[in-house]
């Protein structure tokens, strides 16, 4: 066989093999699910904001508000609950309610889940009656499923009442020991970024912004093949477990030679309730243009080791045309939420009951004196009548200098 005719079968094989790689990646299938009035209105932005198409991305959206369901765009599926006990309507922040329309309807959910794809994202704003009553129902599920699953919530603002906050945080705790990995990102944390003339719906899509970037960050790293590439194994791998918080950032900056206000900014998105130094396993890409260097790479795997020393780290490089003199980088970490100590109850302190003590015990002031004098020391005693006539003379000495006090100033001087 000519020597021309086999390197051309080389480049061949080589070139199946590549597109093997590539098929492989391509056929990784994502599903998100937005539960309750304010996951869907997520979804809804997330579906406009990343760049992908719907055969990579499965959007779904549950809610047992009809009406909410129907102004949300077409390409969503969407997937009513519970029209038997809500006739259609919201569950009315009845977070009881809602956990029982979703275990009333585990077939249902059960179905949302047979699609077997390899990640399930259950995104929700706690604190109403669905999205908060749905988590800790959808998350068993899936765990009883053998998924892989991220969740991603929002808690309430403060102004919204203790109560509320103190049903997320249930639902937080329940959703974490079924799903992999939970991400969290407060309300509250919103008023850091936003200015005070922004309005309300402005302020809640600084959330949605930041939210779709870093997936768009995560899904570039999936999907395009890099230098030192990462694949789903590796994201797999750092999201597996379960009782776990995540932290997920897309930073992008312009290519300086001090990377260090960039690595500050990649590794502490304000919006995420997460401690980074708790991290056990760290996963980041580095995507820039030609001129990427493995020095830029080095310096942000450093930092991270520094604030995280104990983390397996995987990182990945990925050349990418469009950023000519520009470096974006996505980190992906989670750790295990550590037991908490109980929080001591901020109660009112009670009165302690009086002890009953038998006369015996009790020590009185002659039985004091007594003790000095045996000991030598001469005390000077006065009968009840002395120390009676000596209490009189001080309240008359008292009452005497009060009416003085009371003659004005030049008629007390002149007496």
């Amino acid at each position: 066989m000519p020597k021309k005719k086999i390197l051309k079968n080389k480049k061949v094989e080589e070139k199946k093999v590549n597109k093997l790689k590539d098929n492989s990646t391509k056929r990784i299938k994502i599903k998100i699910i937005g539960i309750g009035g304010g996951g869907g209105n997520i979804i809804k932005e997330l579906s406009k904001k990343l760049d992908f198409p719907s055969t990579k991305i499965d959007f779904n959206v549950v809610n047992t508000d009809v009406q909410a369901l129907h102004v949300l765009p077409d390409n969503l599926k969407k997937i009513s609950f519970g029209e038997g006990e809500t006739k259609g309507l919201g569950t009315g922040r009845d977070v009881l309610l809602g956990k029982k329309i979703a275990e009333a309807e585990e077939k249902k959910i059960k179905n949302i889940f047979s699609d077997q794809k390899d990640l399930y994202i259950l995104i929700a704003s706690l604190g109403g009656g669905t999205g908060t009553g749905f988590i800790p129902v959808f998350s068993k599920i899936a765990k009883e499923l053998n998924l892989t699953t991220l969740g991603i919530f929002t808690l309430p603002f403060d102004f919204e009442g203790k109560d509320r906050m103190r049903d997320s945080q249930k639902a937080i705790e329940e959703a974490q020991a079924n799903l992999n990995a939970v991400l969290v990102m407060p309300n509250e944390r919103i008023f850091k970024f936003a200015e005070e003339s922004i309005p309300f719906n402005g302020a809640l899509n600084v959330i949605n912004d930041q939210l779709a970037k870093s997936l768009q960050g995560l899904l570039n790293t999936v999907y395009f093949s890099g230098l030192i590439n990462i694949d789903w194994a590796d994201i797999k791998i750092t999201i597996e477990g379960v009782n776990q918080r995540a932290y997920l950032n897309t930073v992008q900056a312009k290519i300086t030679d001090d990377l260090s206000a960039f690595t500050k900014d990649l590794l502490n998105n304000q919006l995420i309730s997460y401690n980074f130094s708790e991290s056990t396993n760290v996963l980041f890409n580095i995507e820039g243009g030609k001129n990427l260097s493995m020095q830029q790479l080095a310096l942000i795997s450093e930092k991270i080791h520094e604030l995280a020393p104990d983390a397996r780290i995987i990182f990945g490089l990925t050349q990418n045309s469009k950023l000519k003199n520009e470096i974006r980088a996505t980190v992906l970490a989670t750790g295990e939420v550590k037991k908490e100590e109980k929080k001591k109850q901020k109660l009112k302190p009670k009165s302690k009951p009086k002890k009953e003590v038998s006369k015996k015990k009790i020590k009185t002031i002659e039985d004091d004196l007594k003790e000095l004098e045996e000991l030598g020391v001469e005390i000077n005693r006065r009968n009840a009548i002395e120390i009676k006539k000596a209490e009189e003379d001080a309240i008359k000495k008292e009452n005497e200098e009060e009416d003085i006090f009371e003659i004005p100033t030049f008629l007390r001087k002149k007496k």
